[in-house]
């Protein structure tokens, strides 16, 4: 009987070691998971990042184009130019000619 009793509890030993093997692998693929989305989770917000960083510049950009245009457009001779020659607004007295234009190869 000693020795069925050493069986019983060779048995339940190697049951609980297999039980807490498998624990052991099931946390560990659940921790490798979660890593996984927070790797990728990081690589898209830093993608993110980048794409935004490019946006401000280009409109940091436009912003400085703009206030060089708006600089310009208090300038009275640079609004009477362009008031001129976009929308051909003439002075008094004065015509305006639109000449043909010349197609090259002809």
């Amino acid at each position: 009987m000693n020795k069925s009793k050493k069986v019983k509890k060779s048995v339940k030993n190697k049951v609980i070691k297999c039980l807490i093997c498998l624990a052991l692998i099931g946390a560990t693929v659940y921790f490798w998971t979660q890593i996984n989305k927070e790797v990728s989770t990081t690589f898209s917000l830093l993608a993110d990042l980048n794409s935004s960083k490019q946006e401000l510049e280009k409109l940091k950009a436009e912003k400085q184009h703009l206030e060089a245009e708006k600089e310009k457009l208090t300038d009275e001779n640079y609004v009477s130019s362009v008031a001129r020659g976009k929308y051909l607004i003439t002075k008094d007295d004065e015509q305006i000619y639109e000449l043909p234009s010349v197609e090259s190869g002809q």
